[in-house]
């Protein structure tokens, strides 16, 4: 029997974008930027000295629950209104509550 490979806490899946383990195990994808559900989504013509601020900065971002109970799961899905997938346009404020409910 192979044992499980931990996750790290942190881990940078792409330059705008973190995937959080949590010591509980439950797990969430962020987020932002070219081809996302924040508000910089439609940020084209890549990254260029001129536009680096603007695809590094959002003020929203997209979440997609990795891990977690199916429980906890359909209790943050109902908070936020959405069904499983992925959920955009959360603000700073509605992002830590997730990730505060994650990590209980």
């Amino acid at each position: 029997m192979t044992d499980k490979i931990k996750e790290k806490a942190f881990r940078n899946f792409r330059s705008n974008g973190i995937h959080l383990t949590f010591p509980n195990g439950n797990a969430l994808s962020t987020v932002w930027g070219c081809g996302t559900y924040s508000d910089n989504y439609d940020m084209d013509g890549g990254i260029s000295v001129d536009n680096f601020n603007k695809f590094l900065d959002s003020d929203t971002v997209e979440i997609m629950i990795i891990e977690a109970p199916d429980k906890l799961r359909k209790k943050i899905e109902k908070k936020y209104d959405f069904d499983g997938d992925v959920k955009g346009y959360l603000t700073m404020e509605e992002w830590l509550d997730v990730i505060k409910m994650l990590s209980k």
